[in-house]
Formats: structure tokens, sequence, C-alpha cells
């Protein structure tokens, strides 16, 4: 499909847009000077000033079911189509930039400029996003069917793997480009990766049916030192985002807490009333989370104090809700954010109280 302007609309310090309005939620993220979009079967970019739909192209539905990625200077969807198949685009024109048949693959994930295809026998390929080519390929001690997950910043890959009996949790850091192991742990508990930062890695103890989390943990691969900060109440089902030596908890029914690991202390906890969102988002003044009616919040990330909400934006399938809400996307002043009805917006960071 061409890249022909869609319809925007000015809001208060931004905008918001309607690319497909019957595609349901997109998923987006801030890549090569755009914002870029998935749908149900499409891909999309929108210049993020405005809004404007810059280009748009058909894929396959299964490959968007979250946002699309930059690897190699080329967009990515960030799932593993069913039929196996890699296709990278040109984020200047969305046309497709090179197709390639995959290794057999069940799990996609993109890292730094590469991705990792792992296969039904736990075998990892690495293929570089730049020209489709493989560029390795082994599997990984100790975990039998890795999935691979990576946070800003750190050019590292990582794969947790539980045991049967929920004892202990090893974590493998991978290079990327190379498959080459940097380290690898095996720590007590069941253990879920929240973030990384000065070379440390963050960790949520999860227990029970409902995935409860109690604390958070500090793990330091250079010396094994680990550091554990209890909470003032269990978080079910828990997203987690780190910043610093800060980590900001959200669990199912709208509780958020932050955390600070140098000072050993929980610094406050706010009740959003959302019975569920997104990942939260910071961006050092703010903590961002998207509501499954298409609101976003934005939170002092100093004091825990609710500062501001966008509108709900259900649209005519208020009956479907999201099963994979998407996260706030924050570039350039602007906080970008989407709903159930289609629409994608974005609006100004500084004053979330105008929204």
């Amino acid at each position: 499909m061409g890249g022909a302007p869609g319809p925007t609309w000015p809001v208060s310090g931004g905008w918001w847009a309607k690319p497909a309005p019957d595609k349901g939620t997109p998923q987006c993220a801030y890549g090569a000077g755009k914002l870029l979009c998935a749908q149900s079967g499409l891909l999309f970019a929108l210049a993020p000033g405005n809004g404007r739909l810059l280009w748009r192209e058909s894929v396959a539905p299964s490959a968007v079911s979250a946002a699309p990625v930059v690897a190699g200077g080329l967009v990515h969807p960030a799932s593993a189509p069913t039929d196996g198949r890699l296709e990278a685009f040109d984020p200047a024109t969305g046309k497709s930039a090179w197709q390639q048949d995959g290794p057999g693959y069940s799990e996609l994930s993109v890292v730094g400029g590469m991705l990792l295809l792992t296969g039904a026998d736990g075998t990892v390929t690495g293929v570089d996003g730049a020209s489709g080519e493989k560029k390795w390929s082994s599997s990984l001690p100790g975990h039998r069917r890795p999935y691979f997950v990576s946070f800003a910043k750190d050019p590292l890959a990582y794969a947790t793997t539980t045991s049967d009996d929920g004892s202990s949790t090893r974590i493998t850091a991978v290079d990327p480009a190379t498959g080459d192991v940097r380290w690898d742990a095996r720590l007590e508990g069941t253990l879920m990766l929240a973030g990384t930062a000065d070379g440390s890695v963050f960790l949520l103890p999860v227990d029970g049916i409902y995935s409860d989390t109690r604390a958070v943990i500090r793990y330091s691969p250079t010396d094994g030192a680990s550091q554990r900060v209890s909470l003032s109440r269990a978080m079910q089902q828990a997203h987690v985002t780190v910043r610093g030596n800060v980590v900001y908890v959200v669990g199912d029914g709208g509780s958020l807490v932050a955390v600070d690991m140098k000072a050993r202390k929980q610094l406050w906890s706010l009740e959003t009333s959302v019975i569920r969102t997104s990942s939260p988002v910071v961006d050092g003044r703010h903590v961002y989370v998207s509501a499954p009616d298409g609101r976003l919040l934005a939170v002092d990330a100093r004091t825990g104090k609710l500062l501001g909400q966008t509108p709900p934006r259900l649209g005519s399938d208020s009956d479907r809700l999201a099963a994979n809400l998407p996260e706030p996307v924050l570039a350039g002043g602007r906080v970008y954010s989407a709903a159930p009805d289609g629409t994608v917006f974005g609006v100004d960071a500084r004053d979330p109280s105008q929204w």
C-alpha cells in the first residue's frame, strides 16, 4: 500500500491519528526518526511531529503481535510469522529490503543489529539484520529452548530458565553478534529478568499461581553479590522498568511502586485504579503507563503523584481489550501511545496536567 498522508487531528501540545481504525490496538516504537507501528496484517510509519502517515505495507497477521524494531538500519516485525519466513523493510519507504526463509524457528528476538531465532530443538541462529545473512548457530547450555530479552543501551541478550521445581533460575548473557556466552549464573528461586544498569541485573522473584512479586533483587555478575529490597505489598503479574538505581514496578490492579536499590528502600506507592496497565516507561521526570481503555497516565517519578491522563479511546469494540498493552514511547519531548479504537497519539511530555 502506498504512502499517501493519512488524516491527523491536532490536540493540545500534540496530535492523534487513525491510519487503520479497524485493525485493533497499534503497537509502536521509535526508530530511524519515525514512529514505527504494527497492527493486524499491517506495518506503517508516522511522522513523530504531526502524525502524518509516511508509508504502510501489508504483512502476515502473525508477524505483528508486538511493535516493530530497527536492526541493521532496517525495520523488522518483532514476532515470528507462522510460515517461518523473514522479511526486512526499508524505514524510508516501507518497501521490502530482503526476504529469507528462516531455519525453522518458533521464537524470534531482535537484539542490537541481530535477529536471534530459536528452533524447536533449542538451537539458536544469529541472523544479521542488515543483510539477512546467517552469522552463527549453536545451542545454549542449560536452556532447553531459550527466548532472549534485551534492554536499552545494553548490548547483550539474556536468556533465563527456571528449574522444574522452581528452586533456581539460570541466567545467561550472550553476545548477539557471535553467540558467545559472556557470563552465566544460577540464582535461587523463580526469577523474572527486569532490567540492567551499570553492569548489574535486576530481577523480580515470583511465586504462586498469580505470579506474586514481593521484592526486587539486584545481582552483580562481576562479583556474584546480590541485594534484595522488599515491597510494601505483593504485586501480581508485575511489569517493570529500571532507570539508574530506581526500579518501577506495576502490578495487576494498578499498584505502582518505586524502589531505590542504592538507598535500599521503597520510595513511594500509588494506586492508579487501573485494573491492568502496560509496562511502565520513565523519562526521569515522569512514569508513563497505558490502560486497556486507551488512556495514557503520567505519574511524578519523584513523589508518585498522578499528574495527568488522556481521555479513553475504546471505539466500537469496547468488549474486546488488547491482550498485550502497548508501552508508551518516548522521543523528542513527546510521549506516544495507542488505543483499542486504532488511534495513535502524541502529547507533550513536559506538562501532563494539560492532557
